[in-house]
């Protein structure tokens, strides 16, 4: 069991691989960004309080209820209902590492002061993190502009809604059972704003590249470098190398970066302004995710005999296959209100299920 903390500037690969191999960690944040977060808190409740002007997802509702008031006294309550009607999902559920993973990149995403979490509410998520808690999310359910619906499942893990789900011990059980059994309390009530600051962004996206990009790196390293002889391998090996090296900075930048609507900045004297933008977008990830899938159709070109049996034939072609863009092939949501909506959820699904063809290729 080993320390770490966490303060939504820092959250490097390496880090996450430690964090991720402890069977026990104890991650916190710094009292530096606890500090930030209260600060930037203090404005959400200045908001609440009689006169204050209307601001979006913080004393109104949402999406077609952007116009109506949520009085103070009801936003708990509110909060509790919330993530029902944006949780919707379908399939199998996504592995419990990824879903664990989100968790840890969401609390750090928020130690970053600008969604206003409350600091009590950073320490929750971590809590569920460290006690091995892995929410239970539908893998279908994304387009991947915002990561609403597998993001909304993980809410309901760390405020112990009645139908979350949630694995742990190796066992499919309700969220509250599990948080129990870890000793942990079986609910934690949401305030204002606190699930809009959870699900509204692309983490679940981030955390399913993280694990591909995580599985691609450990075949590289297995797989025999090119002698120099075979000139052509050895350049194409390079070049993959070199590719790599590119995507793992993209996801190592989207790491620590702010993904919530509204945002907060300060503007002197302890006073905040809500800025609204397109910050769930995860284009960049989407592109990184299918450059990573052309890669690996590359790698098991680079690793094919000369004369490879049917299965690895076969294999191979289902990698091509997968090595097709799909982040370019942007629709609009939101009847329009979203232009560019860009798959990199289903991009960041592709490259996973192509780093587990690839191994199976180079086993076959």
């Amino acid at each position: 069991m080993s320390d770490y903390t966490i303060d939504g500037y820092d959250l490097t690969l390496d880090k996450i691989a430690q964090v991720l191999a402890d069977p026990s960690p104890q991650v916190r944040m710094t009292p530096e960004a606890e500090e930030r977060c209260r600060r930037s808190r203090r404005q959400i409740d200045r908001w609440l309080e009689k006169g204050a002007p209307a601001i979006y997802g913080i004393n109104t509702g949402l999406g077609a209820l952007k116009d109506v008031a949520v009085p103070a006294e009801k936003h708990e309550e509110w909060n509790q209902t919330l993530p029902y009607p944006h949780s919707a999902g379908f399939g199998r559920y996504l592995p419990p590492e990824i879903t664990r993973l989100a968790l840890l990149l969401r609390a750090n995403i928020l130690c970053r002061g600008y969604s206003a979490a409350r600091p009590e509410l950073i320490s929750r998520i971590l809590d569920v993190f460290d006690a091995g808690i892995a929410p239970a999310v539908f893998s279908e359910g994304s387009t991947g502009l915002s990561d609403l619906a597998p993001m909304a499942q993980c809410v309901m893990t760390v405020a112990g809604l009645p139908e979350a789900k949630a694995f742990y011990g190796g066992s499919l059980v309700s969220s509250r059972e599990a948080c129990r059994m870890a000793g942990l309390p079986e609910t934690f009530p949401l305030q204002c704003k606190e699930v809009l600051m959870q699900m509204n962004g692309s983490t679940m996206s981030q955390a399913i590249a993280l694990t591909a990009y995580t599985h691609c790196i450990r075949i590289l390293r297995q797989m025999e470098e090119p002698s120099k002889e075979h000139r052509r391998k050895a350049e194409q090996h390079r070049a993959c190398l070199e590719a790599l090296e590119f995507i793992g900075a993209v996801l190592e930048q989207e790491n620590n970066i702010t993904c919530d609507n509204p945002l907060l900045f300060e503007t002197g004297d302890e006073e905040y302004e809500a800025v609204m933008g397109c910050n769930c977008s995860n284009t960049q990830v989407g592109y990184a995710m299918d450059l990573l899938s052309i890669l690996m159709a590359e790698m098991a070109a680079e690793a094919l005999p000369d004369a490879p049996s049917p299965r690895q034939a076969f294999l191979y072609s289902r990698l091509k296959f997968l090595s097709m863009q799909v982040s370019a092939d942007s629709i609009p949501t939101k009847g329009g209100q979203e232009d560019h909506v860009e798959f990199s959820y289903t991009a960041a699904l592709k490259a996973a299920s192509g780093a587990a063809l690839l191994e199976d290729l180079l086993g076959a």
